[in-house]
């Protein structure tokens, strides 16, 4: 099918499917192992819609445990995978200018949670699947779209489907860039319990997940600094506010695997409050804050090919007398899970708080020669014209969950990252350019 037409014929149907999966609320709220809503009820909705949608366009479907599930075109021994997450990261409705539940079309993209990561290119590939039906292609493996409803949490979605379905001979995730991405940095996770006894710091709030930036910190304080903090604010251009007793610091979201591309609201809090009496905050200075790259704890590491190691402080929550600070940690090398506790224990012990290792995955690495590789590419460079090169990230996607694996898209070189913030969106054309490029790799992969 001409390319040209295949965007004529099916882009109205790809929009009106992404409209509908976008309205499904899918953000985790409680996990419940085996439940009949494992990840909520939303997230069984949304499976339940995408599924029937598949058995609607003629393939066939299946649920597994409200886990995740995948949609099958096609027969043979081997399995093509195509992994996506229905599951979308929480969202601070102040922030946006739209619902982000309800696709908005304005400005030639689609704004709303998910259209970018990950239901978008979900959607783009089941329209790619269903061009390949209708004309007939019959491929030489079973294609299967799976899609899980825990990505953002931990995949324990995948790791459920993988355990009860046969693990695909090779796939790819449309979980991240273009071209390609052929490696992913390990991701490591910490907490730090710090007791604020004896400290200023009575009360903080901030962050719900690891993997993003958090973009409002809320703290309390013994002592009454609203005009010092009032000034400071002014003085350093950042937004905030005070509500009664409790101080607000505003900064910008952005996902952990970048960190240093956002503007941590924790970061904010800590710097007002390391010039009075916190042994916290002056911790915090002296460690971590405004550093997204592990230096001043002397975790900071490098690869050629991996780059440079980010670290996220993610979360703030008081717990009694004491407050957890969750950080998350994308590495180049497997040997940061060794070295940062050696780091970190230390530090944290001198200041009479409490390293906890939380643990991760290790890092994700395809040879850029390989076969899947070099295939992806010619179906990428063939649609687009573009010969840029396959690159590596801090992202963690599907892929590492299985050995011939790789992200493949959507996001197009050097376009601005809009995953996990606020007024998320992906423009038409990228859209209409993961349809094409789908239609064609899957192709490539299956004949």
């Amino acid at each position: 099918m001409d390319l040209e037409v295949l965007i004529k014929n099916y882009k109205d149907l790809g929009i009106d499917v992404l409209r509908d999966l976008i309205s499904y609320k899918t953000v985790l709220d409680k996990y419940e192992e085996n439940g009949e809503y494992p990840f909520g009820i939303e997230n069984k909705k949304a499976l339940d819609y995408i599924l029937a949608k598949g058995e609607e366009f003629g393939f066939v479907s299946k649920n597994v445990d409200n886990y995740a599930g995948h949609i099958e075109f096609g027969s043979g021994d081997e399995i093509l995978g195509v992994l996506a997450h229905i599951d979308v990261v929480p969202v601070e409705e102040s922030e946006w200018v739209s619902d982000p539940f309800k696709l908005d079309i304005r400005e030639n993209k689609l704004f709303g949670r998910g259209t970018t990561d990950d239901k978008g290119p979900l959607v783009a590939s089941l329209i790619a699947m269903k061009a390949l039906k209708d004309e007939g292609f019959v491929p030489n493996k079973r294609i299967r779209l799976i899609m899980g409803c825990d990505e953002e949490s931990g995949s324990r979605c995948l790791e459920r489907y993988l355990d009860k379905e046969a693990h695909p001979n090779l796939a790819f995730s449309p979980d991240a860039d273009f071209p390609l991405i052929y490696g992913e940095k390990a991701i490591i996770s910490f907490d730090i319990m710090a007791n604020i006894k004896n400290d200023i710091i009575t009360y903080m709030n901030a962050g719900e997940r690891y993997n993003i930036v958090p973009s409002k910190a809320s703290f309390k304080l013994s002592v009454d600094l609203r005009r010092e903090f009032t000034e400071y604010l002014k003085k350093n251009n950042y937004k905030g506010e005070v509500d009664g007793d409790t101080y607000i610091t505003y900064g910008v979201s952005s996902h952990a695997m970048a960190p240093q591309k956002g503007v941590n609201a924790l970061f904010i809090a800590f710097d007002f409050i390391k010039d009075y009496d916190s042994k916290l905050a002056q911790f915090m200075d002296k460690y971590f804050t405004f550093d997204c790259f592990g230096k001043k704890a002397g975790y900071n590491d490098t690869d050629p090919e991996m780059h440079d190691l980010t670290s996220n402080l993610a979360i703030a929550k008081t717990i009694g007398d004491t407050i957890k600070l969750g950080f998350n940690v994308r590495a180049p090398k497997d040997s940061a899970f060794d070295f940062i506790p050696e780091k970190l224990n230390p530090i944290t012990k001198e200041y009479g708080y409490e390293f906890k290792f939380l643990g991760g995955s290790k890092r994700h690495y395809v040879s850029p020669k390989s076969e899947l590789v070099q295939k992806l590419l010619k179906s990428y460079r063939f649609v687009t014209n573009n010969n840029v090169e396959p690159i590596t990230i801090g992202g963690g996607t599907y892929a590492r969950e299985l050995g011939n694996a790789v992200a493949f898209g959507p996001q197009a070189p050097g376009a601005v990252d809009v995953c996990h913030i606020s007024n998320e969106y992906m423009s038409l054309d990228d859209f209409y350019t993961a349809i094409k490029v789908y239609y064609t790799a899957i192709k490539e992969l299956a004949k």
